[in-house]
């Protein structure tokens, strides 16, 4: 299995990604994590990692200087960057020098595992010898999608997060008549493009809201799913849903308690 290390100043991250990997993944085991960069050095002086997760502002040793210090260790090491908003920038340089890439915060459970298979993939171009065969979940799939409309729905998963997302954008890549697109997509999924789009969109934004991330803020989670307004994020969250986001993430917090007693 390869070996794969967290490093992030913030607790509930750590303890996350930790139980996805140790829950969801069968090509990665988790080998230690850490709060900081020198916490991390420790530990990576006594064993191999293949894949670290790296928080980019953390006091002290942050993550950029961290990666650099990985990468001049073991060139084949992936390097994750994990961070907010505030600081994408450091992660849009950090990828054209050394990252692997890189998780935006809040992140769902569903890019995260996406991001491990991705990762997997490289590794074993890299280390053919000790290739890990990925166990994936089975998607439940269109009886009989054209492949215009699978590839349709597979770019909106990959590009939800993009604020300029359209139709026209989508229909230019995959070299169809936008009109034609959706009304394909209206006829073998029952959604519209922009249907489906916004049923993405949202599930995404519940899913970060059932995380125990009292502390994210509406606003990193309309960006994060491609909307730039947090009020049109709220109303179309409710309109889908039946109930606001804060609603929503209230009413999954109470239920988990109850659940506990």
């Amino acid at each position: 299995m390869w070996k794969i290390a967290i490093v992030d100043d913030e607790p509930k991250i750590r303890r996350g990604f930790k139980s996805w990997i140790i829950e969801h993944s069968k090509c990665f085991e988790w080998v230690f994590d850490a709060k900081n960069g020198e916490e991390c050095l420790v530990n990576i002086q006594s064993m191999h990692v293949d894949l670290y997760l790296l928080d980019i502002h953390m006091e002290g040793l942050n993550g950029l200087e961290l990666g650099k210090i990985i990468k001049k260790k073991n060139p084949n090491s992936l390097i994750v960057y994990i961070t907010g908003y505030d600081y994408f920038e450091y992660a849009h340089e950090a990828i054209k020098v050394q990252a692997f890439d890189y998780l935006l915060k809040p992140v769902p459970q569903s890019d995260f595992l996406k991001l491990l298979q991705k990762a997997n993939s490289t590794l074993s171009d890299i280390y053919p010898d000790r290739t890990v065969k990925a166990v994936k979940r089975e998607e439940q799939r269109c009886g009989g999608c054209s492949q215009i409309v699978m590839q349709g729905k597979e770019y909106i998963k990959d590009h939800y997060g993009d604020p300029d997302l359209s139709l026209e954008k989508a229909a230019k890549l995959l070299n169809v008549h936008k009109d034609y697109l959706s009304k394909l997509m209206k006829e073998e999924l029952g959604y519209s493009f922009i249907e489906y789009l916004t049923q993405v969109r949202v599930n995404t934004a519940k899913e970060l809201l059932e995380q125990d991330q009292s502390n994210v803020r509406m606003y990193d989670i309309a960006r994060k799913i491609g909307y730039k307004s947090q009020h049109y994020f709220s109303r179309t969250f409710k309109k889908n849903v039946g109930s606001t986001p804060l609603q929503y993430r209230k009413e999954k917090s109470d239920l988990k308690n109850w659940e506990i007693y």
